[in-house]
């Protein structure tokens, strides 16, 4: 027999991602009748927990925010990065966690100091959403836009190529000051981070470690979304160890970003794309995931092409189904 408490915890930890359909779900883990749970929603609605939008059959629900705040800065001398942080931010944050609290202070400074160095941009807008179960953080400029911006910097014409290079890693338009580790950082530390940017949507996933690419109706400036449960236990520290741990020559590249729309992944074109900005590393992996069939051209390109510029390295791969295993293993033997 299930309490009422824990049909409506449920309700509410589940609520964000089943909008539409969070009374069948409830149906299906606790297998009560449909009134039953109605009854369980109508009590966290009468509490003010939930709130219930349109009739009957197109019902939806989503959880009331304890934060809906959103607000547009523009950029010149008389604001700083700084003093949006501390005296707009900051202070809507005070209901979180204080590993969220950590989390969200770093990374909303290191994105709000990127726009204003190096976005070109003359405008911002930002929202901040704080649910019981999440939070959101939405930052949109009117700026180049970051693919575009690595573009010019690398000499690429391709803004795919420009999100794979994000997804790889410690990439920077200026070297000099910067060693590319923020934005790496940033998106290790939340659950979900998604960036817009020139008709492109990049997105990783954290709990399947899960780069995609997409389309995207953003077509100036950049827009990043950040998403965190408030029950997550990660914290600066823990993000920080597992990604400064490790040495600084060695990079883990998501294959499947290579891949349209479904599409398959069979030549030297796209082997090449994601090859740019290699040199002298010393481990190279190459991630399968998602991947259940790879052509020959391609093996053979990727090894080949990664042994110009990397002679000593060691190139492992995971997450290759048996085929995609033995086409690497044999382009890797043919240099061997």
């Amino acid at each position: 027999m299930h309490s009422s408490e824990q049909i409506k915890d449920f309700i509410l930890e589940n609520l964000s991602r089943h909008q539409k359909d969070i009374i069948k779900a409830s149906i299906h883990k606790f297998g009560i009748s449909r009134q039953a749970i109605l009854k369980h929603m109508h009590t966290l609605i009468n509490k003010d927990r939930v709130i219930a939008h349109g009739k009957t059959r197109d019902r939806f629900y989503e959880l009331k925010p304890i934060v809906n705040y959103s607000k547009s800065v523009d950029i010149d001398e008389s604001i700083s990065a700084n003093d949006i942080l501390r005296n707009q931010i900051l202070p809507n944050l005070d209901s979180i966690p204080s590993n969220i609290h950590e989390i969200c202070e770093f990374s909303f400074q290191a994105l709000l100091s990127n726009v204003f160095d190096h976005a070109q941009a003359s405008n911002l807008h930002y929202k901040i959403y704080v649910s019981p179960s999440e939070i959101h953080f939405i930052l949109n400029d009117n700026g180049i836009g970051i693919f575009k911006k690595l573009n010019r910097f690398l000499g690429l014409n391709d803004f795919q190529v420009a999100a794979i290079e994000i997804a790889k890693g410690r990439i920077t338009t200026d070297p000099v000051n910067h060693a590319g580790d923020e934005l790496m950082t940033v998106i290790r530390l939340f659950d979900q981070v998604t960036i817009d940017a020139s008709g492109i949507c990049l997105t990783y996933q954290q709990n399947n470690n899960e780069w995609t690419i997409s389309e995207s109706s953003q077509q100036n400036g950049t827009r990043i979304h950040l998403e965190i449960s408030t029950n997550s236990n990660r914290t600066c520290e823990k993000v920080f160890y597992q990604i400064f741990q490790q040495n600084d020559s060695s990079v883990c590249i998501p294959v499947n970003l290579v891949r349209s729309q479904g599409g398959q992944v069979n030549s030297r074109t796209q082997a090449q794309s994601l090859l740019h900005n290699l040199k002298d590393l010393n481990e190279i992996e190459f991630d399968f995931n998602n991947i259940d069939l790879i052509g020959p051209a391609f093996a053979d390109e990727l090894i080949r092409k990664t042994k110009v510029n990397n002679k000593n390295s060691d190139i492992t791969w995971i997450n290759s189904t048996t085929m995609v295993d033995m086409l690497m293993s044999r382009a890797i033997n043919r240099l061997n």
